[in-house]
């Protein structure tokens, strides 16, 4: 049932867009980046501010697009004695689709929901969008899973995290500081332009 809610309201606002002439041109038009964002290079950024211990354990090229709604994506995990940490980078064909995809894909539905835990004021000064929220615990600065979405032009990164021993909150920020930074930086030095996104065949290319 949900899914179809979010069917149903991805089709309401597409349609509304097509009322808007121009807007329906944007929506359909293909894009590619030049060059390309490498997504390897920013798992690995990441790693190098995780806590001592924790490992880059695999990723993986989806391709599904009626699964993801984007042209590509890349799903991650991050690992440490028996906890993970999830994450998505979503590939959209232009910055209007990823605009109005709000849930790219099913592990992306729980993302922001929960309440922010106290003392907690970071948000990416770069990110187009930000979407935290956090649940369990003893209390409302003890959360024991956090999930968030970000969305940098035509890219969605969606991110699960345990919080506890192994993976505090500052070292949340600290991920989040460099996703953010690594993004900012990227988009600065590549160029949007018109034509069809490759699927790369691997994310060593």
């Amino acid at each position: 049932m949900k899914r179809w809610q979010h069917i149903g309201c991805f089709l309401a606002m597409l349609l509304g867009c097509l009322g808007l002439g121009g807007c329906a041109v944007r929506f359909f038009q293909s894009t590619r980046r030049e060059p390309e964002l490498s997504v390897q290079q920013l798992l690995h950024k990441q790693l190098e501010v995780f806590p001592p211990g924790w490992t880059l354990d695999g990723a993986e090229i989806w391709t599904d697009t009626d699964f993801t709604w984007a042209r590509w994506a890349v799903a991650a995990h991050f690992g440490y004695e028996g906890d993970f940490v999830s994450e998505e980078v979503h590939i959209f064909r232009n910055p209007l689709v990823a605009r109005i995809i709000t849930r790219p894909s099913p592990p992306s539905l729980a993302a922001r929901k929960g309440y922010i835990p106290e003392g907690w004021t970071y948000r990416p000064p770069h990110a187009d969008r930000f979407e935290f929220g956090c649940s369990g615990g003893e209390g409302v600065s003890q959360p024991k899973w956090c999930s968030l979405i970000l969305r940098y032009e035509e890219y969605i990164i969606v991110l699960g995290a345990p919080i506890g021993d192994h993976l505090t909150l500052s070292d949340l920020q600290r991920i989040l500081e460099v996703i953010d930074k690594e993004m900012n930086d990227y988009l600065q030095h590549s160029t949007l332009c018109p034509g069809l996104r490759s699927v790369p065949a691997s994310l060593d290319e």
